[in-house]
């Protein structure tokens, strides 16, 4: 594509410079020999000031002339006559004294990455662009040279026809983007202007749905909110309960039961249900310990209400940092949203600990004077609070910080500094040992995030204030009592919601919406069965997922234009239109190439992916155990990260390119977990992990594996007839 830019400008922009510079090479060459004159190739001192990189930053966007070539090391001038050195991914595309437009892709050290965003003509390729033209009749504009240029390097036809058609194609579906239309002709791709414009956006990498998503779920909620500020409440009540029905039609996201013990593995069970046992419990809860039916969320908040009152014992092989590691890491699981949460400290354990000793001790000597009775009864009543009821569970965890820090005060050395601010909490050095309680909490963070449970995202005092809005409808209080301790799912809450509008006062159903607690429940649900966990990925299908997804955007389209009226709605029923052209599009992309966007639903994020399947579909078909894929990720912390997979019947190659060395590192400590997983299901696993080298792949790369593109960077081996 041919995208005009200030020079410069680090942010975008639009202008015809580097053309018309060539032009006037090309017209007197008088410019270009003064230019030459005065340079020394590979000198390069000698003809501009270098550019620190220190002064660039990554996304700026850079345009001048290619002044020197080694390698994939280009040196460009730009057009305040200073310097950039920088490496460029198949450096053999450009040529010496091109115009070019380039954005900085990275900065590792001294190095600069480059990527091309447009690259101008030279003399030989103008001269012969404008030739073309004059024997088709046409002028030497921008926009004439441009559509000759596209149909050059996609290998089609440049006599008049081939290029009064382009401009025509340019004129019907209102877009300069020349080098798209080109691309589709060559795939014979249907054209509209609909999918035009899609497959412009997925050329130039503004294609995620991941993001549409994410603003399409915030803004339905908002409007709701909006509209229950200034509507009737009956009205109000009924357009809600229709979207919700939309809302829960799609059920892509099914968290079923809450995991028990019995979902860990055995060793883990074993250690778990050794501590649990020595907690005073009721003879129902050890019950459930020993036949594993415990729930985790039961164990976690057990033990960590044995570890407030004192009373947890130190697991096996373990350490007290260790044991106030794993007991904040529970504590984090269960309240992942506390504004301002406290940390146990390894002083504060080793204290507790302490403390039972010593309880233990006078419990003895108490038994021997015969007062053993009298201490159990007053121990009983403690003992029966330390169920699952949830009623009880809640109590619990409303005065978790208060006990915990009586607790620290009441210990024998009298630690008052044992509770501190995560900031000023130093993070301990714990050695390997028994990690049975990090792999429950990490067991229940999965669950809690994959089933949406209340507390993975909502805080206490969220929920206290949907708690607030639903004590006033016909809801159970055995539900009440889930969404306070933050057990129930948002599915589970919104169902109960849309049962009960009807039975409920229109005017409360009206507050509830204007809660900021139902916004954040709302879009929740929808941005969850809109994005794919790597479980739901592994089962489904992705054409059925994006037909459901497709099918709910049209029901919420059309329920927001045939009850509303203004810009709000309107505004909002096209950002549904434009995510269903979206999907609409990767099918019809998809059935020239294997492509897929990857909306994911990971452990700690959302992240957008691509999924490119480098195979032929025909090759495929007659060889279905070999195939090549590439899978792309863009992740918060990790930055950008491309999967190749390479598969030969059961002989599977994995390489991971990574952007620093830390992602690096990271991956290659933890490689043995994949290619042991992958070796136990049958296949022979290699794994490679590397830094970056290029960019990562575009959707013109994936393309370009097809047909062999850029013609014009070879001159001599392109030929046409220019009679035609």
């Amino acid at each position: 594509m041919d995208q005009r830019i200030n020079p410069l400008n680090t942010h975008g922009g639009r202008q015809s410079g580097g053309q018309a510079a060539a032009r006037q090479r090309a017209s007197a060459n008088v410019g270009s020999s003064a230019q030459q004159a005065g340079r020394t190739i590979g000198s390069r001192s000698d003809y501009a000031i270098t550019r620190s990189p220190s002064a660039l930053h990554v996304g700026d966007t850079l345009r001048g002339e290619i002044t020197d070539l080694r390698n994939n090391e280009i040196s460009i001038t730009l057009e305040d006559n200073t310097t950039i050195r920088a490496q460029i991914p198949e450096s053999s595309n450009y040529s010496i004294g091109q115009m070019g437009t380039f954005r900085l892709s990275n900065i590792a050290g001294s190095t600069l990455y480059l990527e091309n965003i447009s690259i101008g003509y030279n003399d030989t390729e103008l001269s012969m662009i404008n030739k073309a033209l004059e024997e088709a009749g046409l002028p030497a504009t921008d926009h004439n040279q441009a559509a000759v240029k596209a149909l050059m390097d996609n290998l089609l036809p440049i006599n008049r026809t081939s290029i009064q058609n382009l401009m025509q194609q340019s004129y019907d579906y209102h877009t300069e983007d020349m080098n798209t239309l080109a691309v589709m002709n060559r795939l014979m791709m249907k054209m509209d202007e609909e999918t035009v414009s899609q497959f412009s956006n997925y050329r130039n990498n503004n294609h995620a749905i991941l993001e549409q998503i994410q603003n399409f779920s915030l803004d339905l909620p908002s409007l709701l909110h909006a509209l229950a500020d200034n509507s009737p409440a009956d009205a109000m009540a009924y357009f809600g309960k229709s979207m919700l029905s939309t809302a829960l039609n799609f059920s892509a996201n099914e968290p079923g039961s809450m995991p028990t013990l019995a979902d860990l593995p055995p060793e883990v069970q074993r250690d778990i249900a050794a501590l649990l046992s020595k907690l005073p419990v009721t003879e129902d809860v050890l019950a459930q310990i020993e036949n594993r039916t415990l729930s985790l969320q039961d164990a976690m908040t057990l033990i960590r209400d044995g570890a407030v009152g004192g009373s947890l014992s130190l697991p096996e092989n373990s350490t007290a940092a260790e044991l106030a590691q794993q007991l904040n890491h529970i504590n984090q699981a269960l309240e992942p949203n506390a504004g301002n949460p406290q940390t146990i400290t390894e002083d504060y354990v080793k204290n507790a600990i302490s403390l039972k000793t010593a309880e233990e001790l006078a419990g003895e000597e108490l038994q021997e004077n015969g007062e053993a009775s009298q201490k159990g009864a007053e121990d009983a009543p403690a003992a029966k609070n330390q169920g699952t009821n949830p009623e009880n569970r809640l109590g619990a965890a409303g005065k978790f910080l208060q006990s915990l820090s009586d607790s620290a005060k009441n210990t024998l050395s009298g630690t008052l500094g044992a509770l501190r601010s995560p900031k000023e909490a130093a993070p301990a050095q714990t050695p390997a040992g028994n990690h049975s309680l990090d792999i429950l909490a990490e067991t229940y963070e999965k669950y809690a995030r994959n089933g949406d449970i209340l507390n993975s995202y909502l805080s206490q005092e969220e929920r206290n204030e949907l708690l607030n809005h639903l004590q006033n409808l016909p809801i159970s209080r055995n539900m009440l009592l889930k969404v306070a301790s933050g057990e129930a799912t948002t599915k589970d809450i919104l169902t109960v919601i849309y049962n009960t509008i009807s039975l409920s006062d229109s005017e409360q159903i009206k507050s509830l919406f204007q809660s900021q607690a139902f916004e954040k429940l709302f879009a929740r649900e929808l941005q969850s069965s809109w994005t794919l966990t790597p479980e739901q990925l592994q089962k489904g299908d992705l054409s059925e997922f994006y037909n459901k997804m497709r099918g709910q955007l049209e029901s919420f389209r059309n329920l927001i234009q045939s009850s509303l009226s203004g810009s709000d709605s309107e505004n909002l029923s096209g950002f549904a239109r434009d995510m269903e052209s979206n999907i609409s599009f990767m099918k019809t992309l998809n059935e020239t190439f294997s492509y897929f966007q990857l909306p994911l639903k990971l452990p700690s994020q959302d992240a957008h992916g691509d999924l490119y399947v480098y195979t032929q579909k025909e090759k495929l078909r007659q060889h279905p155990e070999k195939n090549s894929v590439l899978l792309h990720l863009n992740l918060d912390h990790l930055g950008e990260i491309d999967v190749r997979i390479e598969r030969n019947k059961n002989d599977v190659i994995t390489n991971f390119s990574l952007n620093d060395d830390a992602s690096v590192n990271l991956f290659r400590t933890n490689g043995d977990m994949l290619k042991n997983a992958l070796n136990s299901q049958g296949y022979s696993c290699q794994i490679q992990v590397q830094q970056k080298e290029a960019p990562s792949p575009t959707m013109d790369d994936f393309i370009n594996t097809k047909v062999n593109t850029h013609a014009t960077t070879e001159m001599k081996r392109f030929s046409f007839d220019i009679r035609a």
